[in-house]
């Protein structure tokens, strides 16, 4: 017997909105924190028609791009959603590819074959979308591009593109971004991400995120 629908939904959300958005993410500090700011926000499309659940990510789970899609199906069977509600996989290129063997066209093929599934993926990692609220890529030089596309691990806690977002931020950059300082700037995150978008592809290549494809579901 499945779950009920309302089960899932924080405390003071819609229960009964007619759309819901399901988002499990890689990342454990920035993507989390973002979406919440912004669920609580004025910008977020708050009319009761729609909701998001942030799934919690389980001890030593969800700490790659595949465990974080089986996490996602797995909430997917367990409780009661509709067949329009919205299943979407926020994660990061960076090295996995490179260092770690995951194939992402195999995921986005595992994608496709279930319903109403999308991949928000950002190259190199989600601050390529922060860094969109604050700079246009095009204002990097293509030396300072490739840096941030390569996100070379600069110190114990930081990749070069937190160090550049920290630059940017004029106050160094803690995996915690500041609502005030983001969403206010949302909309020109969105069109520099749409920009440099290319429909052709399922996930960025170079430089790029599809974050805003979702950002833009949930705001007003």
């Amino acid at each position: 017997m499945p779950r009920e629908r309302s089960e899932p939904v924080r405390k003071g959300g819609h229960l009964n909105a007619e759309k819901f958005f399901i988002l499990s993410f890689e990342g454990e500090k920035s993507e989390p924190k973002y979406f919440e700011d912004l669920r609580k926000s004025e910008y977020f499309n708050n009319s009761g028609l729609i909701e998001t659940i942030p799934l919690k990510r389980p001890s030593k789970r969800g700490t790659n791009p595949i465990d974080v899609k089986k996490l996602l199906k797995e909430a997917k069977t367990e409780f009661n959603f509709k067949k329009t509600d919205e299943f979407w996989l926020i994660i990061d290129r960076d090295h996995w590819e490179t260092i770690h063997n995951i194939n992402f066209d195999n995921l986005v093929l595992d994608c496709k074959k279930e319903e109403n599934f999308f991949l928000a993926m950002s190259n190199p990692c989600f601050e390529i979308w922060l860094i969109m609220h604050l700079k246009d890529l095009d204002d990097f030089t293509q030396d300072e591009k490739d840096k941030i596309f390569v996100n070379k691990k600069e110190s114990a806690k930081k990749n070069h593109i937190d160090n550049v977002l920290g630059d940017l931020l004029g106050r160094g950059y803690n995996k915690r971004p500041n609502p005030q300082v983001f969403l206010p700037k949302l909309n020109d995150a969105i069109l520099r991400a749409e920009e440099i978008n290319s429909e052709e592809e399922d996930y960025p290549q170079y430089l790029g995120t599809k974050v805003h494809k979702l950002i833009e579901k949930l705001i007003n």
